[in-house]
């Protein structure tokens, strides 16, 4: 009976283990995910070094809002996470002019955005973000059109060719090819007219709050709904790495909650 007993207690614990690791399998894959932040783009808003927590079960119910910080799979590349602001909803209409934002013609307050001292002012855009449902066309005028209205198509102002590279080994590209040609069936151009093709998914235009040094979507286009992981809202750790022994760990930072600004 004794053996019998001790080969229960065994058994319920394994079992114990093996749900516990199934259901924080479930809880990353569905729930609730850590990650790191690398690099300066959402600086001060998020510094390099803070662990934060993102929200994955959210956008299975709602879509993103407007100042959402969101992390989300790299447009360009498969096994990158990155991580910025939604700024552009889908339909809007998007311009960065001189340090300020427009969204459909009005200003947007930014009290989080941050930017160099003497940096230049270049003006970016206007684009307008697809949405699901929305027909993009080509007309004989070698123009795109958004539901019959023609679409502006930006050039890079950060780089003298006009052109844009959204991957670091890839060739430069225009900016159809990398804003509306995701949209578009493989190998479309602006040379051969395209009948009305429906856009599949929503869009989102993301800016980092550290706008002078961020690769967001000012130079690798729109992020699509299906790339999207959560919204990140929670700081459960944060470690300086330049700071003294002593202060390592940012005391300030733990537990912090990313909420939205004020508007």
């Amino acid at each position: 009976m004794r053996q019998r007993k001790a080969k229960s207690v065994v058994r319920e614990y394994a079992e114990a283990f093996i749900f516990a690791i199934v259901l924080a399998l479930v809880m990353r894959q569905f729930v609730v995910q850590a990650f790191k932040i690398p690099s300066e783009s959402m600086k001060t808003t998020l510094l390099v070094g803070d662990h934060i927590l993102v929200n994955k079960f959210l956008y299975y119910f709602t879509s993103p809002k407007r100042l959402d910080i969101v992390v989300f799979q790299y447009p360009w590349e498969e096994d990158r996470d990155f991580i910025k602001r939604v700024i552009g909803l889908p339909g809007d209409r998007v311009q960065v002019r001189d340090r300020q934002v427009l969204v459909n013609d009005q200003p947007l307050p930014e009290l989080y955005a941050r930017y160099t001292a003497n940096a230049r002012q270049e003006t970016f855009g206007p684009v307008v973000v697809p949405k699901k449902g929305d027909r993009v066309e080509i007309r004989s005028d070698k123009r795109l059109y958004l539901n019959g209205e023609p679409v502006p198509i930006p050039s890079n102002p950060y780089h003298p060719s006009g052109l844009f590279q959204p991957k670091n080994d890839g060739p430069p590209m225009a900016g159809f090819e990398v804003f509306y040609g995701p949209l578009l069936p493989p190998g479309t151009t602006l040379q051969q007219p395209l009948a009305p093709h429906p856009v599949e998914y929503d869009c989102y235009f993301v800016l980092g709050d550290n706008r002078d040094n961020s690769q967001d979507s000012r130079y690798w286009g729109f992020v699509r709904s299906s790339r999207l992981k959560g919204r990140a809202f929670f700081i459960y750790w944060s470690w300086d790495r330049e700071g003294s022994f002593l202060h390592h760990i940012r005391l300030d930072r733990l537990g912090k909650l990313l909420d939205l600004p004020a508007p």
